[in-house]
């Protein structure tokens, strides 16, 4: 249901997102991890596109590296907002900071 394309360059901080995406995406969850090692070789955007080639999933998430997640079954909520027909992009980010700019905590 979810293809998570990392574009990656250190294998530590690979595993340890690999291992919390599998602990906190849901459980019976269906999605792939398809990582771009990209030592400093291409732009993120091209990695983002050549992961976005392999996915076998319709619905695509862009993830650096050194994200972690803290909210369990976040596959599942990403899918819901998707399903509404007003979206088309979701925006994943963890900061205190809030933009003056639209936004939707």
């Amino acid at each position: 249901m979810l293809s998570i394309i990392i574009s990656s360059y250190q294998p530590s901080y690979y595993n340890q997102l690999a291992q919390n995406i599998h602990k906190s995406i849901g459980e019976n969850f269906e999605y792939e991890i398809i990582r771009i090692e990209n030592p400093n070789m291409m732009s993120i955007a091209k990695a983002y596109n050549l992961g976005a080639k392999r996915a076998q999933f319709l619905n695509l998430l862009f993830l650096h590296e050194d994200v972690i997640f803290h909210t369990q079954n976040w596959g599942k909520k990403i899918i819901d907002y998707l399903k509404n027909s007003t979206t088309g992009v979701v925006g994943v980010a963890g900061s205190s900071y809030v933009p003056k700019a639209p936004s939707r905590s």
